[in-house]
């Protein structure tokens, strides 16, 4: 079985303590674990990974929390929640824009809210002792002490306690390039539809404080070369695919001097 996480622990040591403990409680798995810089990279993140998926059988356990004083309208920073796409688990922070983009394109249906205290109260203390509860209620690295252990507890159809979680609590996702790939390639929130190409194909879009005309090709091979336009990316689930920025024969991020979480206005 697969198991991806997607965690703003971006360092080796973070990286090896969530692989080796997510490793450890399931047998015949597989995990990657891919760091990402903020709660909209990890949301692009996330929809890639559904879509890789397929609805087949594995896990996908995502961690992006807000360090700042925001952080403490929560009791030991912000919740968990979970839901299901076909036989895949994805279980996640729920603050900030993480699951925005699995909502705009309707990838989550019902989504189910946990307290760690409660879930953790409801597991017997064979499994885990007193003063292990006690530790993980209070721990600075739930995403290792508590999330994988979550994630098995629901896989294994353990009677753990969990509420409804309103949509509407989910925020809808800006206007903004979520990454930057290797190439240049600037991976928008768009879709083909939200935007308003005119005669020409062309739109107008504000970056950066500055109003530029780009047009839109089906395909990258229909860039003229050393032309930045728009296309349909290959991000996205299924035919919900988002729009990308790109440059033949050269990089649009370095070009138009974008990075991830930019905002983009639809002139």
């Amino acid at each position: 079985m697969q198991i991806t996480i997607i965690n703003d622990c971006l360092d080796q040591n973070a990286k090896l303590r969530q692989i080796t403990r997510t490793g450890s409680l399931f047998e015949n798995c597989s995990v990657s674990c891919f760091g990402v810089r903020s709660d909209l990279e990890a949301a692009g993140f996330l929809v890639d990974a559904i879509d890789a998926f397929g609805g087949r059988e594995g896990i996908i356990m995502v961690n992006v929390a807000p360090r700042n004083e925001r952080a403490k309208k929560w009791k030991n920073g912000t919740p968990f929640g979970f839901f299901w796409n076909k036989k895949t688990l994805i279980i996640s922070s729920v603050d900030e824009l993480t699951l925005s983009l699995a909502k705009k394109l309707g990838v989550i249906k019902n989504f189910y809210i946990l307290d760690i205290a409660e879930v953790l109260n409801s597991i017997n203390n064979k499994e885990l002792n007193r003063n292990t509860k006690r530790r993980i209620i209070n721990s600075q690295f739930r995403s290792f002490d508590f999330l994988p252990r979550a994630a098995r507890w629901i896989m294994k159809k353990e009677n753990i306690p969990f509420g409804e979680y309103n949509l509407s609590e989910i925020p809808v996702s800006p206007n903004a390039v979520w990454f930057v790939d290797n190439f240049g390639n600037i991976k928008t929130t768009l879709l083909k539809e939200e935007i308003n190409l005119d005669a020409k194909n062309e739109v107008a879009i504000k970056i950066n404080g500055k109003i530029k005309k780009f047009s839109f090709y089906d395909r990258l091979r229909d860039f003229p070369n050393k032309t930045t336009g728009l296309t349909v990316g290959s991000s996205g689930v299924e035919e919900k695919r988002f729009l990308e920025i790109i440059s033949r024969g050269g990089n649009a991020g370095k070009k138009l001097n974008i990075k991830s979480g930019s905002l983009i206005g639809i002139v």
